[in-house]
């Protein structure tokens, strides 16, 4: 029975002689472990491109002739351009000559991958599926949008405003099903860029959907003086350097990633950027403010990490794991990759602003809604039991009216209708965020109004003088409170029909991040689960209004 006891003894004693000694135990260890040579750093792989140009004393470089100002031909047939100055920077670093070959958007990648070229330089769009085929290098050098040429003429300040509009575009752009999908316009397909134009001047369509960079070209030509491109550019994608995929983590992409890099922090890219006279660009002045940060004892912010990669704020976000990332981008883009439960509300910041900004906004309109819907309903029940039979006639007339008519109709017919003459003939633009208060308040409203007036006439069987006042509204809360909140519950849920109308609420933002991402029943589910909280929220504040209002009524 004293075994137990003993051997604990023992254990502690050995627990106790073991810390004792451990410091000096570690203090004199000769073995090998205690001489461990430190991790070596990261070094990129010998890269047989690299060799090669530097054998031929020539760098080829596949530019574009066909792009102004970033790739053209000038009045002597020599190409030039915002991207073969850069094409030069690179030779010039190598020590090489530049060798020019002319490419185009559908054969660059291919010479690329039959080595008749060491670089691909022309406008090249950093995504994911030519990530796939090519070395695609970080940092990217420029970004690009999609914008509209619009008429000099042209009223028109935000995406929204588009909606239900004829846009013009060019045959197999890849943004057209996108923006069509997010914002709901008529599109009337060309086969080139210049008879959209035309288009767009013979008045045939509101402006012409094209990439802004090409856009701000035309824009500088005298043939299209007062042309102009109000809004913002959207669908932004970076461009990027690319060599072969065999290339990847080779010394030949450390040269170009560090090179591009310097571009950055030099302010190289901006200089060329007005040398050309091309708009000054966001992201030029965001990546430049973001590569001369230093921390504080004064290394650059955005360095190479032990693994010879970019810090993680440093690259391109889209292609970012979560082994890049801390907090909850890494928490989502975990998820992601382990589900495939693509919540990018979570792990991107733009995705997560739109979805908050949207639900703020159907928090707004469902309290506008439901004020607009009592205030409605109520002075039409009482105007219904006026002494004049002229006023009461009306006030009953538009209650009909409202209830038969689709709150929907309404909106469409107040914006694209009465709003499109307004513009057309006094400039005067209706706000979609009014009309949609408008008109929802005005179809639940008369619902209220129909609760009270039969409330009401209850009433008057055991009371035949009584006629509804605004001072007697008590006495009939009792009758019609299921009623009207059973309508309020329905307006709350009816504010999703303000996205038809433009209204950026919780289903607008959830169809523009889904027409991004493409992840549509995560984002459908969420719009789901947001919208029964919201419901649940709202029934439970009219359920507490209720019972505060029928506890001031007299039994």
């Amino acid at each position: 029975m004293q075994a137990p006891a003993t051997l604990l003894r023992r254990l502690r004693a050995g627990a106790l002689a073991l810390a004792v000694l451990a410091p000096a135990l570690a203090a004199h260890a000769t073995g090998p472990a205690a001489h461990a040579p430190a991790a070596q750093p990261w070094q990129p792989a010998p890269s047989e491109r690299l060799r090669l140009i530097r054998q031929r004393g020539s760098l080829i470089v596949g530019v574009k002739t066909d792009y102004p100002p970033f790739g053209m031909l000038n009045a002597a047939g020599q190409p030039e351009g915002f991207e073969h100055d850069l094409a030069q920077d690179l030779a010039t670093r190598l020590g090489v000559r530049l060798t020019r070959v002319a490419v185009t958007g559908s054969n660059r990648l291919q010479k690329l991958q039959e080595g008749a070229i060491d670089v691909v330089l022309a406008t090249l769009g950093d995504t994911a599926e030519r990530r796939q085929i090519v070395t695609m290098i970080e940092p990217d050098y420029y970004a690009s949008g999609v914008t509209l040429f619009m008429p000099p003429h042209s009223s028109f300040r935000t995406w929204n405003d588009t909606r239900a509009q004829k846009v013009c575009a060019t045959q197999g752009s890849y943004f057209n099903r996108t923006l069509q999908q997010r914002y709901l316009f008529e599109l009337a397909i060309y086969n080139n860029a210049r008879d959209a134009k035309l288009a767009v001047k013979d008045g045939r369509c509101i402006g012409y959907l094209y990439d802004n960079t090409a856009l701000m070209n035309d824009l500088a030509q005298p043939e299209w003086q007062g042309y102009r491109a109000p809004l913002p550019p959207t669908l932004e994608t970076p461009w990027a350097l690319a060599i072969a995929d065999k290339e990847r983590g080779s010394e030949f992409e450390r040269f170009l990633g560090d090179t591009v890099a310097d571009w950055h922090r030099s302010g190289l890219l901006i200089a060329r950027e007005k040398a050309w006279n091309i708009a000054p660009s966001k992201f030029l002045a965001e990546t430049h403010a973001l590569w001369t940060r230093r921390e504080a004892d004064g290394t650059p912010y955005c360095r190479r990490g032990a693994d010879g990669g970019w810090r993680a704020e440093c690259r391109n976000k889209v292609f970012l794991t979560s082994t890049d990332t801390s907090g909850f981008t890494q928490l989502g883009l975990w998820l992601n990759e382990t589900t495939g439960l693509n919540l990018s509300l979570i792990y991107d910041p733009f995705d997560r602003l739109q979805f908050l900004l949207g639900l703020a906004t159907t928090l707004l309109l469902t309290v506008l809604c439901i004020a607009g819907s009592l205030a409605l309903g109520l002075t039409g029940a009482v105007l219904a039991e006026s002494r004049y039979r002229a006023v009461s006639r009306l006030a009953r007339l538009a209650a009909v009216l409202g209830r038969m008519t689709p709150p929907l109709l309404v909106m469409y017919l107040i914006l694209f209708g009465i709003g499109s003459m307004l513009a057309a003939h006094y400039r005067i633009s209706l706000p979609s965020m009014a009309v949609v208060v408008w008109c929802l308040s005005a179809y639940t409203g008369a619902g209220v109004m129909t609760a009270l007036l039969d409330a009401a006439s209850a009433v008057r069987h055991e009371e035949p003088a009584f006629r509804l006042r605004f001072s007697s509204v008590r006495r009939v809360a009792r009758l019609a409170s299921a009623a009207v909140t059973a309508a309020l519950v329905n307006v709350a849920k009816a504010t999703m029909m303000a996205s038809a109308v433009a209204v950026p609420e919780l289903l607008s933002a959830t169809t523009a991040i889904i027409s991004d991402r493409g992840n549509v029943g995560v984002m459908m589910n969420a719009l789901l689960l947001t919208f029964l909280l919201i419901v649940f929220a709202v029934v439970r504040l009219l359920h507490r209004l209720e019972r505060a209002v029928l506890a001031r009524v007299e039994p």
